[in-house]
């Protein structure tokens, strides 16, 4: 009994209970928080228009293209944030530049066929659609759902359209025709950048990131570690190239290491591996960097947040941006740095390393500052010296 009340009478015990309850709650909200609802809002895509319209037998003018964009446009229920692209190059272009998730696409032609579906010889209407999957697989995909239902209705209006002219008309329709009327719609589905196979349906470029980070996190507290009892504790010059030389050796390694161990054992579709390995290698010592200046001034004490800012980030970097809550997407998602190495990765994989210098000057950035204020923790030590020598006077 004496040891059950001693046990319970304990602080510690107490403590590690509130501690574990607070431990639980940043968790759920690192987990949890920012993707309870993940509900798509303003997908860019982007609308081509071409056709010229086609002349009825009353003389007047159908533009089928631009009653269906209006139509799109219009439509305030669907979670697309429309940009309407004067030629179809235009919008690939602005794809390869990840403005877009998709172009829809409506031919020069498209009233002409409309009109032909009352004819001899019906010719079925076409709307292309291109997705841009590489920009991200998740988001692509449920762009793709979307434009699916939208083209539906489409199919839905040209039958309605067609009907009210023959019912109006008083005219027959052949076998053939009646067929065509059943589907009218030709949609032309084109997928650029590509994800392809063995790539975590996209989200390597996530993982490769997330194993950067960790393993950077783990050189960076043995190097601190050794280095704080090798020079007791003093931060020189000498100690902070050591860290740098240090760094640049174990950042090496772990570029080199993820690279060979998931291209050669987990068969990753690496599609570009030298400059994988060298974006791998500078971003893996940018990391280094912010991590060794946060050290080099807190402690082991920065270590969780290190930890924090990598589970927070988990499934924010799954994600697109466009489905994660505003707050989310301001506060976190805009600063965070394995944004940048997230997105210059998905440029090597999946966009022929395009752009890739405005990511490369981001992280460099980001290095550079954290060079700065690691380098400035010698003045932290000389002023602990002084203020020993102080004490002992």
């Amino acid at each position: 009994m004496c040891v059950f009340k001693s046990f319970f009478s304990q602080k510690r015990f107490w403590g590690s209970l509130l501690g574990i309850v607070i431990v639980v709650m940043i968790f759920s909200i690192a987990f949890i928080g920012s993707i309870v609802n993940p509900t798509p809002e303003d997908l860019p895509v982007a609308l081509v228009v071409n056709d010229k319209g086609a002349e009825l037998p009353n003389k007047t003018k159908l533009n089928a293209g631009e009653q269906y964009k209006e139509t799109l446009l219009d439509n305030k229920d669907i979670p697309f944030k429309w940009s309407v692209i004067d030629a179809r190059e235009d919008a690939i272009s602005a794809m390869n530049e990840k403005k877009y998730y998709a172009t829809i696409v409506i031919p020069e032609n498209m009233s002409q066929q409309i009109l032909s579906l009352q004819s001899p010889s019906p010719q079925k209407p076409e709307v292309e659609v291109i997705i841009n999957q590489g920009m991200h697989y998740t988001a692509a995909n449920t762009t793709k759902q979307v434009i699916d239902q939208l083209l539906s209705k489409i199919t839905g209006q040209i039958q309605d359209n067609v009907f009210t002219q023959l019912e109006t008309n008083k005219a027959t329709i052949t076998p053939s025709q009646a067929k065509l009327l059943s589907s009218p719609l030709l949609v032309k589905n084109e997928t650029v950048n590509e994800v392809g196979d063995h790539t975590a349906n996209g989200n390597a470029p996530v993982l490769f990131t997330q194993i950067i980070w960790i393993a950077v996190i783990i050189s960076s507290v043995i190097h601190f570690i050794i280095m704080k009892k090798v020079t007791n504790g003093r931060i020189s010059i000498r100690s902070i190239l050591a860290q740098l030389v240090a760094g640049f050796l174990f950042a090496t390694a772990i570029a080199s290491t993820v690279l060979l161990f998931t291209d050669n054992v987990l068969n990753v579709n690496i599609s570009d591996f030298q400059a994988t390995f060298l974006f791998l290698l500078f971003t893996a010592f940018m990391f280094y960097l912010l991590q060794n200046a946060i050290l080099n001034w807190l402690g082991l004490v920065g270590v969780p947040l290190f930890i924090l800012l990598f589970l927070f980030s988990i499934p924010v970097l799954n994600l697109p941006p466009e489905f994660l809550p505003t707050v989310t997407q301001d506060w976190f998602y805009s600063w965070v740095p394995f944004k940048y190495s997230v997105e210059g990765l998905r440029n090597i994989f999946y966009f022929g390393g395009h752009d890739i210098e405005s990511y490369l000057f981001v992280l460099g950035m980001i290095g550079v500052a954290s060079f700065i204020i690691m380098s400035l923790s010698i003045l932290k030590t000389t002023s602990k010296e002084k203020t020993m020598v102080a004490v002992e006077k």
